[in-house]
């Protein structure tokens, strides 16, 4: 039966459907990531219009008999406009969207506030942007149940020394002992890279965003993070295909 449903989401991706429609890809809390048709978004002044990287409540209909979801109604929450105003934020925010999509996001719930936190995140602390990458990709790894313990090889199950360069098992996706790392993985990460890692690992996304780093340490750590970041996600991301965000 067709039947009109609402949820918590945000808008992840949107492509041209049509001449007149839009094909929105939606973060939902209560569906997961679902493809959402919004209709006459191209053209019609009266239809509902749902940006990418719009949070909010959405109300839609779906037809079980096609199996698709259309778009009726959205009560904004934040549209983060600030984000797509400015080239290096909108790329930013779109990585974070990317991961989601390339990795299902995970558990919904818990995924729909990993990312509103972050897009908000980087409206409100500009300058810790960086930071901000770091830490969402920090919490995406354990959000999938994929976050390395950084203090004891997965291999060997040694535990690291104090100022021991770790390396990397590309076999198992994971950081490791050099003495169990594969010979082709360029990962190496420094020991106050890993210092960083471990003492973030439990606190608040708000409250690792504001741990203090050095330009030169933060830059190493966002590196290593967006290569572990394409390795969560298979290999490849369109948001680190031209290096913008590696060199930012």
């Amino acid at each position: 039966m067709e039947r009109n449903v609402s949820s918590l989401g945000i808008v992840l991706h949107s492509q041209r459907y049509g001449q007149l429609n839009r094909k929105l890809t939606l973060l939902s809390v209560d569906f997961g990531i679902i493809d959402v048709v919004s209709y006459g978004a191209r053209k019609s002044l009266k239809a509902v219009k749902a940006e990418v990287l719009a949070d909010g409540q959405f109300f839609l209909y779906y037809n079980p008999v096609k199996k698709e979801y259309t778009l009726k109604d959205l009560k904004v929450l934040d549209d983060h406009e600030v984000l797509r105003s400015d080239l290096m934020q909108t790329y930013r925010a779109l990585f974070f969207c990317e991961m989601m999509m390339k990795t299902n996001g995970g558990d919904s719930q818990k995924a729909y506030a990993l990312l509103s936190k972050a897009l908000d995140l980087l409206a409100s602390l500009p300058d810790q942007a960086n930071q901000v990458l770091i830490q969402f990709v920090h919490q995406m790894s354990e959000l999938l149940g994929l976050r390395p313990d950084y203090r004891i090889c997965p291999v060997c199950e040694r535990p690291y020394e104090k100022d021991e360069i770790i390396s990397f098992s590309s076999s198992l996706g994971s950081p490791c002992c050099k003495d169990c790392a594969s010979l082709d993985s360029p990962l190496l990460l420094l020991p106050g890279m890993r210092r960083y890692l471990v003492l973030t690992a439990d606190l608040r996304f708000e409250d690792a965003v504001l741990v203090q780093l050095n330009p030169a340490a933060g830059a190493r750590i966002k590196s290593y993070m967006l290569r572990y970041a394409l390795l969560l996600c298979g290999g490849y991301l369109k948001t680190l295909s031209d290096g913008l965000l590696v060199s930012s």
